[in-house]
């Protein structure tokens, strides 16, 4: 693989200029090890000084989707739990205002396939920033429009059970296992399942279990590392004219489906760990899983656990997005060639897919 890093260079400095993207970190891993890292722009449009680089705290959003279902791989390898044993085994109080509520499993909610309609929005819209400039914004109004009692609804939510428990309003519009449809919010109730199987938090989860043993010691679920923290962005809304300041995305309740902080350093290490055979999380076998296609979207597209799947130019490529009001992200992966790329910025509606598949045909020589 001969790979022209002034190439990437030339490309990923003209992307960011084209773009007006306040800041960007690019890591590129290969072979088990960091091959290429560049940081561009900063964490600040108010303090250009302050530049973006490799360990600059971003939001994730729903790349967090992944080490979510890594970390019921990890408790369903370490106790009695399954991902498909029903989830009124573990959690009782699960209902769907109709359908077949009792054949839905944790794998059909890791892999979107559950039978949820995608706009369920209520663990979503525990954000209160998010709520806030919703009710501004025309493409937000079918939510509002969905729920006359929002506010109220929003007010009964103060734990990841009451999401669980909200899901009883919900009707199921296919059977389980039968059709893929993405339901954000759904993740809450996997991790529900996940906090009473093991007995610990999410957020204690992942920090012992995944965090802690990668060295991701920039990585975070509690948006209050930001307090004393200096090397951590901003986020901008990318306007037509100048980009707009947003607040950091902050949704405790909700972490577990978009609301992890991490770097480009510390997400090479989850994206290495991955793609090795001996990786320090799971098995070989429990590995295999993420990867498995469960839910085919159209040709050469599917849906793992947590992982987006799909074939491009003869390669079989595993990834995944995350955007919010100022957040783009994206990771990709390359499992064959051991090739794995980062992509971090703090303005929305990038399409940084665009910038993946681009590196990777820049890589492997395509």
């Amino acid at each position: 693989m001969n790979v022209n890093i002034e190439k990437i260079d030339e490309y990923l400095n003209l992307y960011q200029y084209h773009h007006q993207i306040p800041g960007f970190a690019v890591n590129i891993v290969k072979d088990n090890q960091i091959l290429y890292s560049q940081s561009f722009g900063s964490t600040s449009i108010e303090s250009p000084q302050n530049r973006v680089n490799a360990d600059t705290i971003f939001s994730i959003q729903s790349i967090t989707k992944s080490f979510t279902a890594m970390a019921l791989l990890h408790s369903e390898e370490n106790t009695n739990f399954s991902l498909d044993d029903p989830i009124i085994r573990y959690l009782p109080y699960f209902r769907t205002k109709s359908g077949n509520f009792d054949e839905i499993t944790t794998r059909h909610i890791l892999s979107h396939t559950a039978g949820f309609p995608e706009n369920v929005w209520i663990a979503t819209l525990l954000d209160e920033e998010l709520y806030e400039l919703g009710k501004n914004l025309p493409e937000y109004k079918f939510i509002f429009d969905m729920y006359p009692n929002l506010e109220d609804i929003l007010r009964t939510i103060k734990s990841r059970e009451d999401v669980t428990r909200f899901f009883s309003q919900i009707e199921l519009e296919s059977t389980p296992g039968k059709n893929w449809k993405y339901c954000t919010d759904a993740y809450v109730i996997a991790t529900d399942v996940l906090e009473k199987v093991s007995g610990l938090t999410f957020e204690n989860y992942v920090n012992k279990h995944i965090f802690n043993v990668l060295g991701m010691n920039r990585t975070f679920v509690n948006p209050t590392f930001s307090t004393d923290e200096k090397n951590v962005s901003s986020y901008y809304m990318n306007t037509i004219n100048t980009p707009i300041e947003v607040a950091q995305p902050e949704n405790i309740i909700g972490a577990p489906m978009g609301f992890i902080y991490s770097t480009a350093n510390d997400l090479s290490n989850y994206v290495i760990d991955i793609m090795d055979e001996n990786g320090q999380i799971l098995s070989k076998q429990q590995y295999h899983k993420l990867f498995e296609p469960l839910a085919k979207r159209e040709e050469g597209l599917s849906y793992g656990l947590g992982w987006k799947l799909k074939e491009f130019q003869g390669l079989k490529i595993v990834e995944h997005a995350g955007g919010y009001p100022g957040v783009s992200c994206f990771i990709s992966m390359v499992p064959e060639h051991k090739l794995g790329i980062i992509l971090l910025s703090n303005m929305d509606q990038i399409t940084l897919m665009n910038v993946s598949n681009k590196l990777i045909r820049m890589m492997c020589g395509s």
